[in-house]
C-alpha cells in the first residue's frame, strides 16, 4: 500500500520540477499594456532608441560560465550479459549564456510586439521574473 501511495505522489512531485514558460507566455500579458509595467518586472532595458515612430527597448545578458554538458561516447562489446552501446558522462564545458529582448512600443510608450535571441537558456533570468509577476 505505501508503494501505491509513493507511485501515485511521484507525478505530483515532479510537476514542481517542470521548466520555466515560455518567454512568449510571459510577455503576452503585457501586450497593449505601458512600458513601466514590464520595467516593474523585469527592470530597466540596456538601450532605448527611437526608429520610425517606434521606440525599440533593448535587453542584453552576455555571459561564459562552465556547465556540466552531456556527452555521449560510442562503445561496443558486452558489460556481463548486454550489449554495450554507448557510455555517457558530464563533462564540464565552457558555455556562452545569451539572450536579446527586444520590446517595441509605439510613441505613447504602449507595447506592440516583441522578438528575442536566446543561445544556452540565457532568457532564463527574465522567464523567472515574468513566472514570478504571473503568480501573482
Amino acid at each position: 500500500m505505501k508503494i501505491t501511495s509513493f507511485l501515485i505522489l511521484i507525478p505530483a512531485l515532479l510537476t514542481g520540477c517542470a521548466s520555466l514558460m515560455p518567454l512568449e507566455d510571459g510577455l503576452t500579458p503585457f501586450k497593449g499594456e505601458p512600458i513601466n509595467h514590464l520595467f516593474s518586472v523585469i527592470g530597466f532595458p540596456d538601450d532605448i532608441e527611437l526608429i520610425d515612430n517606434e521606440i525599440t527597448y533593448r535587453y542584453q545578458i552576455t555571459k561564459n560560465h562552465t556547465d556540466l554538458v552531456t556527452e555521449t561516447e560510442r562503445a561496443t562489446g558486452l558489460e556481463g550479459q548486454d550489449p554495450l552501446i554507448a557510455k555517457t558522462m558530464m563533462q564540464p564545458t565552457q558555455v556562452n549564456v545569451e539572450c536579446e529582448l527586444t520590446v517595441i512600443t509605439d510613441t505613447h510608450k504602449t507595447i506592440k510586439r516583441w522578438r528575442y535571441k536566446e543561445a544556452y537558456k540565457g532568457c532564463t533570468p527574465y522567464r523567472e521574473k515574468l513566472a514570478a509577476n504571473i503568480k501573482q
